[in-house]
């Protein structure tokens, strides 16, 4: 079986994991007065740029969910939706090795839970 390897496209370019990079929360109470919380969304520092994926696979999308920690640490990494969860295994070990900036709340690190897709591509 032919090996072709995954490029990240999407992942790299861009503010990628999170729906919103930057978010306002205000009270919805007019007596209630709540500064804005501004949250940035964690994004990678340092990873893998390709892993062995089979060959059937090629011109799919995939989505890994996980949780970035306050240190830039990926775990519990899994694969959304995918048809094929054995075929992505060697992807969701390598990506739990990247390193990340994390989410920031206020300017202090947080702990976020993330959505990365990725676009299976031969080379």
């Amino acid at each position: 079986m032919k090996i072709k390897s995954l490029v990240i496209a999407s992942a790299l370019v861009g503010g990628l994991l999170s729906a919103a990079s930057a978010a306002t929360i205000t009270s919805l109470d007019p007596m209630k007065v709540v500064a804005p919380v501004k949250f940035e969304a964690p994004a990678p520092v340092d990873g893998v740029t390709s892993v062995q994926i089979p060959a059937s696979h090629v011109g799919s999308d995939v989505t890994l969910r996980m949780t970035i920690d306050e240190n830039g640490r990926a775990s519990n990494v899994r694969v959304a939706g995918a048809r094929d969860q054995a075929a992505y295994k060697r992807l969701v070990r390598a990506v739990s090795q990247w390193k990340f900036s994390p989410a920031r709340r206020d300017g202090q690190a947080v702990s976020a839970k993330v959505e990365l897709p990725l676009e299976v591509t031969g080379l």
